[in-house]
């Protein structure tokens, strides 16, 4: 975990990063889809760092693209919200369904100026279903699918279904094996 207080320098300092990205992200949601324009705009968002054969739809709201990292065969749906001060990981052939928020950050209650953060992990193959809520600290393990609406609180182990506020195992994923 990572803690700033946002009235100190160090925090004034990120904001630089933080007008950048909602730059691009204006100009990602306000360009032609699939044109040279919107293709530069990702390109600078994601500092040329997207795989090619990842796709972010527009529009998108990620605060601090610097701090997301995506693997190979990604797809996010449109309405991808981030707070990402504390680090996103996205692992290989992800899946994200639209308007799914994935948060980093969040208040001290004793100090409402102070931001506590911890990175998100989502592993490789896993599935994370519309307008789920993944929150500081969680670890989507491989394969898993998040349903519907989920509010993810701790983490889900790999090969699981999670549903629910807040969001619980509710079964085992088997693996095919082939003979």
């Amino acid at each position: 975990m990572k803690v700033y207080d946002m009235n100190s320098e160090t925090y004034q300092d990120l904001q630089l990063e933080l007008d950048k990205s909602q730059l691009n992200c204006f100009q990602i949601n306000t360009s032609t889809p699939n044109s040279a324009a919107q293709q530069e705009a990702y390109d600078q968002l994601f500092a040329h760092q997207l795989p090619k054969d990842s796709t972010v739809t527009a529009p998108t709201y990620i605060d601090r693209a610097s701090h997301v990292h995506i693997g190979n065969h990604v797809f996010i749906n449109h309405n991808l919200t981030t707070i990402a001060l504390g680090g996103i990981y996205i692992g290989d052939n992800v899946q994200i369904a639209p308007n799914v928020s994935l948060i980093t950050a969040n208040h001290d209650i004793q100090q409402m100026n102070i931001l506590n953060t911890a990175p998100i992990h989502v592993e490789a193959g896993a599935w994370i279903g519309t307008k789920a809520v993944i929150l500081p600290s969680v670890t989507i393990g491989a394969g898993t699918i998040i349903g519907a609406g989920a509010v993810v609180t701790k983490d889900i182990p790999a090969h699981s279904v999670a549903v629910g506020n807040p969001a619980k195992v509710i079964k085992k994923l088997t693996l095919n094996e082939e003979d």
